[in-house]
């Protein structure tokens, strides 16, 4: 072959990311690490109460008093580590013809950075007969 070829050939062009570019992929992971950490424990929360509600005895459920549903309730979200929710405002209680529904609805606001607030929203109702 002749030098020609590899003169033409053997040109590098430039690879990878610019600086602004990888400022602003850096950027974008930053802002993922921070939602799934600020916003990630409140959904695992929500998930162990929904554990907590739907592991409780449906039968049992529908003959306790209001006054016995949420003391059990209470030792179980203590045993779970929910402690930032207070059981009077997040859970409701009602009795209807066969069943009992006990609905938990709560808010929680969240602040990520500045003046910037995530409200996360979070609703279930249960039913025991």
């Amino acid at each position: 072959m002749s030098k020609s070829y590899f003169a033409t050939t053997n040109h590098r062009r430039p690879e990878g990311l610019s600086g602004l570019a990888l400022v602003a992929v850096i950027a974008l992971v930053a802002g993922v690490v921070v939602f799934a950490l600020r916003l990630g424990p409140h959904y695992i929360d929500f998930h162990t109460l929904d554990s907590i509600m739907e592991g409780l005895p449906a039968t049992q459920v529908h003959t306790m008093g209001k006054q016995e549903i949420r003391e059990l309730l209470r030792k179980r979200y203590k045993i779970n580590n929910i402690r930032d929710l207070d059981l009077r405002e997040v859970v409701t209680i009602e009795r209807k013809k066969g069943a009992t529904e006990i609905m938990v609805n709560y808010e929680i606001r969240e602040p990520l950075f500045y003046n910037v607030e995530a409200l996360l929203t979070f609703s279930e109702t249960y039913s025991y007969q």
